[in-house]
C-alpha cells in the first residue's frame, strides 16, 4: 500500500470518527474505540503490503506438483569402460588395443600409490606382486601385439578375474 493510499484511508477514517463523535453525543467512547481499531487494521494492512513486497514471488502451482524423475546422466568414463570391456570379449585386437591401456593405467596408479613401484622401470617387482594373472598379462611392458588379430577375446569369467585382480592391488 502506497503512502498516498494510506493517507487517503486515514483521512476517510478520521472523517468517519469525527462524524461518529458528533452523532454519538455523550457516548463517544465507542466511536473512539472503533477509530483505534480502524487505525490498527490500517497499520496491519500497510505492514502486510510491505512484507508482501519484500518476499520473493511464489512459484506457480504447476511447479509445486512433483516433477517426474529424470533419468540420471550417464558417466562418460563408466560408459567408455563398459564398452571397452564388452569389446574385449570380441577378439584379441580389441583386448590389446582398447582394454590394455586403461588396465595399465589402473595398475600403474595403484602400484605407485600403494607400493611406490613404477610399472615400466621395475617389471620384476610388479610381476611378483601381481603374479601371472590377467592383470599382469595385460599390464606387462613387454606384451606383444596379438599374432592372430581375430582370435577369441576374453570370456566374462576371465574379465571378472581381471577385475578381481585389479581390485586386490
Amino acid at each position: 500500500m502506497s503512502a498516498w493510499r494510506f493517507a487517503v484511508w486515514a483521512a476517510v477514517g478520521t472523517v468517519g470518527v469525527v462524524l461518529a463523535l458528533i452523532l454519538a453525543g455523550s457516548a463517544h467512547g465507542l466511536a473512539l474505540l472503533a477509530y483505534v481499531l480502524f487505525l490498527g487494521a490500517l497499520a496491519l494492512a500497510v505492514l502486510a503490503d510491505e512484507l508482501w513486497a519484500a518476499l520473493a514471488p511464489a512459484p506457480p502451482f504447476e511447479w509445486l506438483i512433483a516433477h517426474p524423475a529424470r533419468a540420471p546422466e550417464p558417466i562418460e568414463q563408466f560408459e567408455t569402460l563398459s564398452r571397452t570391456l564388452s569389446a574385449a570379449g570380441w577378439n584379441q585386437t580389441e583386448l590389446h588395443y582398447r582394454l590394455r591401456p586403461p588396465v595399465r593405467e589402473i595398475v600403474a596408479a595403484r602400484l605407485s600409490h600403494r607400493y611406490g613401484i613404477d610399472l615400466t622401470s621395475e617389471p620384476e617387482r610388479v610381476q611378483k606382486l601381481l603374479g601371472d594373472g590377467r592383470a599382469w598379462e595385460l599390464a606387462r611392458p613387454d606384451r606383444e601385439r596379438p599374432e592372430d588379430r581375430y582370435a577369441r577375446g576374453w570370456s566374462r569369467s576371465e574379465l571378472a578375474e581381471l577385475l578381481d585382480e585389479l581390485e586386490a592391488i
